[in-house]
């Protein structure tokens, strides 16, 4: 059965939207999600973001990223959310758009993603983010994530 724009806007208009079971709609729902992610609607722009992360199909990424683009701090914290449920190299991507974000709370978010990776290269932007944040609880939030990934390699 085909995704329409309404089945995808029924699963996103609930006040608490089930994810686990959005996420089912899959692939065919990417297009919708970015439409979303793109439109007036800020808070149905953050939900479409954070689903399109949970479907995981090769776009996923992509409505993140044109969520980060849009420069609005709650669509790049649900970006910097939504990073956990990409590939390494996906969520890397995420990383790089983010990691510098003037706002402490997206950069907090993206720390926290951030903790499931075993990528070398999120582990040295984590001891990048831990060595020189602007932010002390970014600063020490990071180092933790570090000794973390460096007790999982082991």
């Amino acid at each position: 059965m085909p995704v329409t724009m309404k089945d995808v806007r029924a699963w996103l208009d609930a006040e608490e939207v089930d994810y686990l079971k959005a996420k089912r709609m899959g692939a065919a729902a990417v297009p919708f999600l970015m439409e979303l992610a793109q439109g007036g609607d800020l808070a149905l722009a953050s939900k479409a973001t954070y689903l399109a992360s949970l479907i995981g199909s090769d776009q996923s990424a992509a409505v993140l990223e044109a969520a980060v683009a849009r420069n609005e701090p709650v669509l790049k914290v649900a970006a910097a959310s939504g990073m956990r449920n990409l590939s390494d190299e996906q969520a890397e991507k995420i990383m790089e758009l983010l990691r510098n974000d003037p706002d402490a709370g997206v950069r907090k978010v993206l720390v926290k993603s951030a903790d499931r990776f075993r990528s070398p290269r999120m582990a040295e932007r984590m001891q990048q983010m831990a060595d020189s944040d602007p932010e002390p609880f970014v600063r020490d939030l990071a180092a933790s994530v570090v000794t973390r990934m460096k007790k999982r390699t082991k």
